[in-house]
């Protein structure tokens, strides 16, 4: 490779699709933000056409470039990290058949419930080594199987959210591992399509991608995709990984005793683990890193950022900013003058794994403000994610210190909250977009640039200095009413696991 080397990362979110241009040593050298929003076109659906990341992806890609004015010859390579778990409907002339799926879609609640019931929890924790939530692309398959037979009939590929956009680059059909972890379909441990589970639902294998590793070559820049992106042709499209293998590989999490915490629209935290092990009563997540025969265990709360997003959108009808709301949170004394919310806007995966679970303001008082309810949405939010940690920790994972990733790095608050209620110090990576940024990683180690993603973290993933350290007293208060906001939970909205 020439010293003029640059690597392209794409990241496809739900709220949005950003792009990163970086070079051989992981300087940014430009970064480019496309938002759209999903449809939800009835209570309990969340929808999106996926060509719109393609033209949104297209989009950015073009913007980078010319915003970082590289020869579009000096470009090694490109890949891609996705939303999670959301369905691509395809038809055999590869043609989409209906509105994708995604994660926060909750219709297929009946499936997963039937599913419990027909195979048990103990025999999917034998064969995928994961709990099945509505949203997954087994429950959206299933629906689909029941609900729209026309659609089932002339369904001949479903696809991963990022996969869809690589074969429209491409026209080549594949997936990852670590995405392949998210759909409910993946024998986990043998990093293989599980058979079994397949034939017990009877749904047809040729319908999955051929599996890849994250850093594999699958196919070249088609000429049009090219054109459009002002790009050239053939250029190498690494396979990608699903958003939090990606973003834990951007921010160096890529060994045992590191832990990443992510606010986006969901929420996660992440550890890798040395040997897969999963969590035999099903309240965590066991996938696949990015990483060759790597694992980790992943804590999620649905509507992390998408809470605070609710409450700009509904409840104050967008008045204010991100910002001026988390201002106006910061504003407010910790604990929100005794104010709790509990983030459970479409159910709730750690530890509850209960899609029936729902959201709640609790002790709302005639002194409260919209800026309480700011403070105690973002609190309630880190709350839910202490819950996985906790779990992690009764695991046995050990760590001591969080690397905090995602839309919750851009204000203060996030990340003293972060710190403040984990009991452990936080900090950052000098790299904003750390999914996009991991899959610009992958694209260098898929072409050639670097010997393996140990050796990318190593040379471009620079952690800041600053460290955020949890404050001993509001830790503690914090703990308190952890208590209380546990027992709302267990007295109020838990109900019985689908």
């Amino acid at each position: 490779m020439t010293a003029a080397c640059y690597l392209l990362g794409i990241d496809l979110g739900t709220s949005g699709v950003k792009c990163v241009l970086i070079d051989a040593a992981g300087q940014l050298c430009a970064f480019a933000f496309r938002e759209y929003t999903p449809d939800l076109p009835q209570p309990d659906w969340v929808e999106q056409d996926p060509d719109v990341w393609l033209h949104a992806a297209i989009s950015v890609v073009r913007e980078v470039i010319e915003i970082g004015g590289v020869d579009r010859n000096s470009l090694a390579g490109l890949s891609l990290s996705g939303q999670m778990h959301s369905a691509v409907f395809l038809d055999r002339g590869r043609r989409v058949i209906r509105p994708a799926i995604l994660w926060l879609d909750t219709r297929s609640a009946k499936q997963v419930e039937a599913l419990n019931r027909s195979i048990g929890r103990s025999q999917l924790a034998q064969w995928i080594g994961n709990p099945v939530m509505p949203g997954f692309m087994l429950s959206s398959l299933l629906w689909v199987k029941e609900q729209e037979p026309a659609t089932w009939d002339r369904l001949a590929h479903v696809l991963l959210a990022k996969d869809y956009v690589r074969l429209r680059f491409t026209g080549e059909i594949a997936t990852d591992f670590s995405d392949a972890s998210s759909t409910a379909l993946l024998d986990v441990r043998q990093r293989v399509w599980c058979a079994e589970l397949l034939r017990a639902v009877d749904i047809p294998i040729d319908l999955l991608p051929p599996l890849r590793s994250s850093s594999e070559v699958v196919g070249h820049l088609l000429p049009h995709i090219a054109e459009a992106m002002n790009l050239s042709a053939g250029l190498p499209v690494i396979c990608g990984a699903g958003d939090q293998q990606a973003q834990a590989i951007g921010n160096g999490i890529i060994r045992s005793g590191l832990l990443s915490s992510t606010i986006g629209t969901g929420g996660q935290l992440f550890a890798p683990i040395g040997q897969y092990r999963s969590d035999p009563q099903l309240r965590i997540h066991t996938f696949c890193h990015a990483i060759p025969e790597a694992w980790h265990w992943q804590a999620a709360t649905l509507t992390a950022g998408a809470s605070l997003r609710w409450l700009r959108d509904e409840v104050l009808s967008g008045r204010y900013s991100y910002q001026e709301l988390a201002d106006a949170a910061a504003s407010s004394e910790p604990g929100a003058e005794g104010l709790l919310f509990h983030p459970y806007l479409a159910g709730e995966r750690t530890p509850h794994m209960n899609p029936n679970l729902r959201g709640s303001f609790t002790s709302l008082a005639l002194r409260h403000t919209w800026r309480h309810m700011a403070r105690a949405v973002m609190e309630g939010v880190v709350f839910s994610l202490f819950d996985g940690l906790e779990l992690m920790r009764d695991l046995g994972a050990n760590f001591d210190q969080v690397i905090a990733s995602g839309g919750g790095t851009k204000h203060p608050l996030w990340l003293q909250l972060q710190a403040d209620v984990f009991g452990v110090p936080v900090r950052t990576t000098q790299t904003p977009e750390a999914a996009a940024f991991g899959a610009a990683l992958l694209a260098g180690v898929g072409a050639g640039v670097f010997e393996d993603v140990a050796q990318a973290c190593d040379r471009c993933v620079k952690w800041s200095e600053a460290v955020l350290e949890p404050r001993a007293e509001i830790t503690a208060l914090y703990r308190e009413q952890i208590e209380r906001w546990r027992e709302i939970v267990a007295t109020r909205n838990a109900k019985a696991l689908v």
